[in-house]
């Protein structure tokens, strides 16, 4: 059973790194601590936001849009729900975390999540005016 699951996670892992490079950069950029856990739960929380259920097909995420997602989250247009349900998810992993890399990582998150519907629209715009 552990065998599958770290299986699984390594293969989520290479998964991101290779469909989302600039995602990783940014995880290690913002994430980087010594004892790496800020890391660890942003990779995961990553991995689940863009490799979830609903695959984003060919969507890929690249540095300028990661980083108006981080501009926007923060200077305060990220919906609070949404902050809420990530902080809630980083509450149920198994990691501690100081209040400062709490925040480092749902900023971060965040900022993925704003990325994907900032790149969704603009390709559903681009699509519906072809």
């Amino acid at each position: 059973m552990i065998h599958s699951v770290q299986a699984r996670a390594e293969r989520d892992v290479s998964w991101l790194a290779i469909r989302h490079p600039a995602v990783m950069r940014l995880l290690e950029r913002e994430l980087a601590t010594p004892d790496r856990d800020a890391f660890a739960v942003g990779l995961e929380l990553a991995t689940r936001a863009l490799g979830g259920r609903t695959p984003l097909g060919d969507l890929r995420l690249d540095h300028n849009t990661l980083n108006s997602g981080m501009v926007a989250v923060r200077s305060g247009r990220c919906d609070r729900a949404m902050v809420r349900s990530i902080r809630a998810q980083i509450d149920g992993l198994r990691v501690v975390l100081t209040a400062r890399e709490e925040d480092a990582v749902a900023t971060v998150i965040a900022a993925i999540m704003w990325s994907v519907l900032d790149a969704s629209t603009r390709d559903l715009d681009d699509t519906l005016v072809s």
